[in-house]
């Protein structure tokens, strides 16, 4: 459903939390803003294989749930990015 949400004089425009939550949004995460066909798209950044064994590389060698893999990359994200 679309929503109306306004910039901020900083610039600044908050996504609703049933969005986040769909999306896997977290704080730190990138998101891509791209045109296509005249539309603004937003989405959060796909990571390469590769970005994904780098994030996995610390953990001892065994293999990992999903979700022990979505919070490897949601740490690595906000340590990166600190809690943008």
């Amino acid at each position: 459903m679309p929503a109306l949400h306004v910039l901020t004089r900083a610039r600044e425009i908050s996504i609703p939390a049933d969005v986040r939550r769909r999306f896997g949004i977290v704080p730190g995460t990138e998101l891509v803003w791209e045109e296509k066909g005249g539309v603004l798209v937003v989405r959060p950044k796909r990571y390469s294989l590769d970005e994904l064994r780098a994030v996995c590389a610390a953990r001892p060698v065994r293999a990992l749930s999903l979700r022990e893999i979505r919070r490897a990359r949601d740490g690595a994200v906000v340590a990166k990015h600190g809690g943008r």
